[in-house]
């Protein structure tokens, strides 16, 4: 095993800290070397990610079916990654479809990090690394794929050509830029209706502050993630019952985010 990629540890102190932080991006961390795991995962948070680590590719699988992450930084070296190639199936089987994954790979593995950049990995990095490179890697991985979705996003809602969608008792028209609600028609602003949108054509999934301020402001913003918090209150006396105590559609997942409850919750 190579050395810590990670030339020192942070105190406990800066790791608690950081891991409370309510707007940091949320890393998937699969490092099957339990000292090396807790280096990157100790650096990670001080760099305020939020880290749920897990030590093979099995593991990583199972918490992708159910969490949405912003990145993936996975060791080839740990069990059931390269062998099942975990980044295809990250893709194909996941909520997680979309998010970046940066490879770690020892200097003998290069060729290996290569096929899984063909297998849907974004970027690799060959230990041992120092910390500014890592977080360099990490946060370049995250923009990318930010500006790449907020593109997709807007164009995708700007064609005539993109079908209404229906959640629940929700009826979403991309084109028109019509919203129902149990035949109800509500009215939204822009980044109200942009918020829906996300929200519906991803539905179940919980979404941070950080994803939805990317997802809805993308690159050229002045905002923080309070703004977050604003619209979605916004959005919600748009369109929950307003007879209703809690929210029956826009559902906030305490400490993690948001998200539109399952079409059998509506």
């Amino acid at each position: 095993m190579d050395a810590s990629p990670v030339s020192s540890l942070t105190s406990p102190a800066a790791s608690s800290n950081a891991s409370t932080s309510p707007s940091g991006e949320r890393v998937l961390l699969v490092e099957h070397d339990a000292r090396l795991r807790e280096s990157i995962r100790s650096q990670l948070l001080l760099d305020r990610f939020v880290c749920e680590s897990v030590a093979d590719g099995d593991a990583a699988l199972r918490c992708a079916k159910v969490q949405l992450f912003d990145l993936v930084v996975m060791d080839l070296g740990a069990p059931n990654v390269a062998s099942r190639r975990i980044c295809r199936m990250l893709r194909n089987e996941t909520v997680n479809r979309r998010v970046p994954v940066v490879m770690i790979a020892s200097r003998n593995a290069e060729a290996e990090a290569l096929t899984e950049i063909e297998n849907g990995a974004d970027d690799f990095l060959v230990k041992p690394f120092g910390p500014g490179e890592l977080t360099a890697r990490a946060r370049a991985a995250i923009h990318r794929s930010r500006a790449s979705r907020a593109g997709a996003a807007v164009a995708s809602m700007a064609s005539p050509a993109t079908p209404p969608i229906r959640h629940g008792d929700i009826q979403i028209d991309p084109s028109r830029r019509h919203v129902r609600v149990k035949d109800r028609p509500v009215k939204l602003t822009e980044q109200e209706f942009q918020l829906l949108y996300v929200l519906a054509t991803n539905a179940g999934v919980v979404f941070n502050r950080e994803g939805l301020l990317s997802e809805i402001w993308g690159r050229d913003r002045f905002v923080t993630v309070r703004s977050v918090d604003t619209l979605v209150s916004r959005l919600r006396r748009r369109i929950e019952p307003g007879e209703e105590m809690r929210p029956r559609y826009l559902h906030t997942v305490r400490g993690v985010g948001y998200k539109l409850g399952d079409a059998s919750e509506a």
